[in-house]
């Protein structure tokens, strides 16, 4: 058999061998057979001498019962994956990266929420954009760490991202090829041992009383809907994300609380976050109970209806109201919640306790909000400040 180009990527697995005879030629007996060689892509023979074995033999007949046996141990060696050029290896480390992405994406739509997907096919979509480019048809196990800092050289200074989009894509990279590794895809992660970078602090500042009294003028005159999302984020401490997914039968106005389910939630467990007689007051007023329960408590239009509102809803309704209040760039939507933590703890709510009302993992993240700078505060202390 002459070596031979492999046509596709369908006929890999299916014609990356022949099957292994027995022979006898000038030089004697061996077992010949052809193999896909993974890197140059040829098929390539490969041969085992036998005549010391036949040495062994007085008939030719248990010579050859013999080798056939040996013969029927390596074909089925070359079916299951097996390679000559990498003993012990598996033919999945030279399945090409694009093929593992694509299988990585679907395993993952599986188990994640809509949502959390996004930045899986984000991540994939431009890694893969990169690979082929750069490294086409490359194999997955093939790829190394200096490819993977080059990856992330090129995110960073042609893209002109910062530190914390550098570090999403580290992790993101680090997760694909975990996922390999466990698949038998590759040997190791080129990802692991990548230091991340330190990112600058969250560009996020607490909202004092006085600013969010005016906020509240401005909303009740202009846009009362997006007040009792800002409530819910200030005071039951809801994610806006979290906030989108509420469906009038996660409302208890009984019981004074809305149920986040886990499948909803950011950390992935179920909580009651507890609501105020002002928010209870103003859903009454939309007339809640008139809908339906699986209709969504932020429609289009910020009121009950059978699809939730867009994901940018929220954000754009924000940065206009910024705009038009002239708020600094650092008060962002989420800065509610920073000072709706910041105040419970300021007010001698136990951390535990705020720690469980704001859906956090352990202590050290509520405490983290503790170290808020708060001028309003440094400015009552001061006041009774003794002097020099």
């Amino acid at each position: 058999m002459s070596k031979s180009q492999l046509p596709n990527l369908q006929t890999f697995r299916l014609n990356s061998y022949s099957p292994a005879i027995l022979k006898r030629t000038g030089v004697g007996w061996l077992i010949e057979y052809y193999a896909l060689h993974p890197q140059m892509q040829e098929f390539v023979r490969k041969q085992i001498k036998l005549n010391r074995i036949r040495n062994r033999f007085t008939r030719l007949s248990d010579f050859k019962a013999f080798a056939n046996g040996m013969i029927c141990t390596i074909n089925a060696k070359l079916a299951g994956g097996w390679s000559p050029f990498f003993q012990e290896e598996n033919v999945r480390l030279y399945t090409p990266l694009g093929v593992v992405m694509q299988e990585y994406v679907n395993e993952k739509k599986r188990e994640l929420r809509t949502n959390t997907m996004r930045s899986y096919e984000s991540f994939c979509r431009l890694f893969g954009q990169w690979c082929d480019k750069n490294v086409p048809q490359i194999y997955a196990s093939l790829f190394n760490k200096v490819l993977a800092i080059r990856y992330l050289d090129y995110f960073y200074n042609e893209r002109k991202v910062g530190a914390r989009a550098w570090n999403n894509q580290l992790k993101m990279g680090r997760a694909l090829f975990a996922w390999a590794v466990q698949k038998c895809y590759v040997k190791e992660n080129p990802f692991e041992n990548i230091k991340t970078k330190r990112e600058p602090p969250k560009k996020r500042i607490l909202i004092p009383h006085e600013t969010r009294e005016r906020i509240a003028q401005y909303l009740l005159e202009n846009n009362p809907p997006f007040f009792t999302v800002c409530k819910l984020v200030f005071t039951s401490l809801i994610r806006p994300k979290e906030i989108r997914a509420i469906q009038l039968k996660h409302i208890s106005i009984e019981g004074k609380y809305i149920v986040i389910p886990a499948d909803n939630a950011k950390n992935h467990h179920e909580r009651h976050a507890t609501i105020t007689a002002d928010i209870i007051r103003e859903l009454k007023e939309v007339g809640i109970e008139k809908f339906p329960p699986d209709f969504y408590l932020f429609s289009s239009d910020l009121l009950p209806g059978k699809k939730q509102c867009g994901h940018a809803r929220f954000t754009q309704d924000w940065e206009k109201l910024r705009n038009k209040m002239n708020l600094p760039q650092e008060m962002q939507l989420y800065s509610l919640r920073d000072t709706g933590i910041n105040n419970l703890l300021k007010a001698g709510i136990d951390p535990l306790t705020v720690m469980q009302h704001a859906d956090h993992h352990d202590l050290s993240m509520t405490t983290r909000y503790a170290n808020h700078a708060d001028p309003e505060l440094t400015r009552k202390i001061f006041e009774n400040a003794p002097e020099f």
